[in-house]
């Protein structure tokens, strides 16, 4: 990420400053500035990797680092074993305390270093491993009271850490059961975001789990250990499982693909409370912004981005025939578990609307994966798993899908994935951008007479 010029924005607001945050030009200037850090802890400093990038075209980037005695570390052990930084772009008036500024070729940034991030504050409680297990210790005593946690055993490793919204991380340990009388091992997964996010995707996981019985054999919801609603802290059980990419592979595709159809069916008809409401033009307006982000970040796609969206704004469909419980970031990557039985992950983006969508969704993610750099799947295996489901989710419901809806909704994600790829900057991001668009274009453009839907 931010290691080839050909993959910066074309940002004509803050497309300057992307050069000063290449990463071996950065390592040099933390090196020399973050003079609050020891010199002899900066000058061990080898190498600079970019973690996840959080950029709105136009207004700002952020951008999280970790700094490495020892580059062979892989990324998920980078921390706590490396200093995490993250550096923003402008500098706000005014800023946070606990921030420093520093110069790059004659542009200001800020530079938070980790676990310093204002919005943030739970996650100092796992940045030293005594804290973090104690608290852990603390959670158990509530969950499984036989348990006592060996605090010499504790991992801790990063899964993922956007400046200012969230930080989740992974704990493992050994637990002395003393009950049984033996050793076991337990895995926490443990977010720390704002308070209300917390309480909401608390909220929604254990209004899921209320009804698992009607989503035995289909879906798995994860089991919450812990919520802090003081720091912003929220842990569930660790998810053990293959991801499904890995299931459509070495299993039955067409039995996966057809469990995945009815776990979907299925939550679409779970009762959660207070979501939000979501339409047709609400969509319409998310895909009017991503638009907007995509020709700032790369102009040269402007004439293809504007002709997708006057395609759907000229093909609005109508209100839903029903309003279900939506996933409303329904993907692959949302999916874990056996051949048998999935996990389904990541509720925080629920809200009540057309179950097309999670469908569209879904199926045009997959049939876009041999279009994905970071991927190694066939266009013969994406066309057959896209196919696959859709058929699976009309035996599942007993009901034709409405093609035009379908096309719709499906360009709709094309065009977020898009906005998805360039706002964090994923490697190969523009080929991946310019992929979506032209996917986006041909589900927008086709007509609605034909039959195939992929």
């Amino acid at each position: 990420m931010l290691a080839n010029r050909t993959e910066w924005p074309a940002d004509p607001v803050i497309g300057k400053v992307f050069p000063c945050l290449e990463p071996d030009s950065l390592l040099q200037v933390l090196r020399d500035t973050l003079t609050a850090e020891p010199a002899e802890r900066r000058a061990a400093w080898t190498t600079c990797s970019p973690i996840e990038a959080l950029y709105d075209p136009g207004e700002h980037v952020r951008i999280a680092y970790v700094l490495l005695k020892d580059d062979s570390i892989p990324s998920k052990r980078a921390w706590p074993q490396g200093d995490v930084i993250y550096v923003r772009y402008p500098v706000r008036k005014p800023m946070s305390r606990r921030g420093s500024v520093v110069t790059i070729d004659g542009h200001e940034f800020e530079v938070y270093r980790f676990p310093n991030d204002r919005r943030l504050r739970g996650l100092r409680r796992f940045a030293h491993r005594d804290r973090a297990a104690s608290l852990w210790q603390h959670w158990l005593s509530e969950d499984e009271p036989t348990l006592a946690l060996d605090a010499d055993s504790l991992r801790r490793s990063l899964l993922r850490y956007v400046p200012e919204q969230k930080w989740i991380v992974n704990l493992v340990a050994t637990c002395y059961d003393g009950e049984a009388q033996a050793d076991t091992k337990r895995s926490v997964a443990v977010r720390s975001a704002g308070v209300r996010e917390c309480k909401t995707i608390y909220n929604r996981t254990v209004a899921m789990r209320r009804i698992r019985k009607r989503l035995d054999g289909l879906f798995r919801v994860p089991k919450p250990v812990a919520i802090d609603t003081k720091l912003g802290l929220l842990a569930v059980r660790w998810v053990w499982g293959d991801p499904l990419l890995d299931l459509l592979r070495s299993s039955d595709a067409d039995a996966v693909l057809k469990l995945t159809a009815g776990g979907l069916h299925a939550f679409h008809h779970a009762p959660i409370e207070d979501l939000a409401h979501t339409t047709t033009e609400d969509y319409l307006a998310g895909v009017l912004q991503c638009g907007k982000d995509i020709t700032a970040a790369v102009p040269d796609l402007g004439t293809a981005v504007r002709g997708v969206i006057e395609s759907l704004k000229a093909r609005v469909p109508g209100p839903p025939a029903v309003e279900r419980t939506v996933h409303n970031d329904f993907h692959h990557k949302q999916l874990l578990g056996r051949s048998n039985r999935l996990t389904i992950l990541d509720l925080e983006r629920c809200c009540l609307g057309d179950p097309c969508v999670d469908v569209a969704t879904f199926s045009a993610q997959l049939s876009f994966l041999s279009s994905r750099p970071d991927v190694e799947v066939s266009q013969a295996e994406s066309d057959a798993w896209s196919l696959g489901f859709l058929k699976a989710w009309e035996s599942v419901t007993g009901e034709s899908l409405n093609v035009a809806r379908l096309r719709w909704h499906s360009a709709v994600a094309m065009l977020t994935l898009a906005r998805g790829m360039l706002r964090h900057l994923r490697p190969g991001w523009p080929a991946t951008v310019h992929a979506c668009v032209e996917r986006a274009r041909q589900f927008a453009e086709a007509r609605d007479d034909v039959e195939a839907v992929t």
